[in-house]
């Protein structure tokens, strides 16, 4: 079962500010149309590994191309 967050507990769960992750958003790295209302816990994977490529370098604009391909790869290895 999926659990729901608004934008302040997700904030919490991901020991994140909530500017960072409305900065995310914003970004399109938690995916394209997500809302700033409405997240659910699988958005902690992604801004887990968001802060993960961050620590090591990457920049927000380099996230933008990099996350939509990361998500198409773990879908596909989610149907397999």
């Amino acid at each position: 079962m999926t659990m729901k967050m608004n934008l302040t507990e997700l904030a919490q769960s991901a020991h994140v500010d909530k500017q960072r992750v409305a900065e995310y958003v914003e970004n399109g790295l938690l995916g394209t149309g997500h809302s700033l209302t409405e997240f659910d816990d699988a958005d902690l994977y992604w801004i887990d590994m968001i802060q993960c490529f961050q620590d090591n370098g990457t920049s927000l604009s380099d996230l933008s191309s990099l996350m939509p391909r990361c998500r198409q790869a773990q879908d596909t290895m989610t149907r397999v």
